[in-house]
């Protein structure tokens, strides 16, 4: 795995535009990780639970706490019953 900041970016584009491993991108002034970059491939085997896991994000806040608690439960049941 691989940490750069975006000045980084501004020397060797490449590091955004084909990366060959996980790349964090991490603020300069604190650095603290702010983004990732994954290859495109890893991103076509992922993609359908990373867009699972931002509808989850985003919709979180419609759920109570004791809800989406019970929901995260629940579906790791339904994704072990699917395998």
């Amino acid at each position: 795995m691989l940490t750069i900041s975006s000045s980084d970016i501004i020397k060797k584009p490449s590091y955004i535009t084909r990366p060959k491993e996980i790349t964090l991108v991490e603020d300069a002034k604190q650095h603290v990780a702010r983004s990732v970059v994954i290859p495109y491939k890893l991103y076509e085997k992922l993609k359908d639970k990373i867009e699972d896991e931002l509808y989850l994000l985003n919709n979180q806040k419609a759920l109570s706490d004791e809800a989406y608690k019970d929901f995260l439960d629940i579906e790791s049941v339904v994704e072990d019953l699917g395998k």
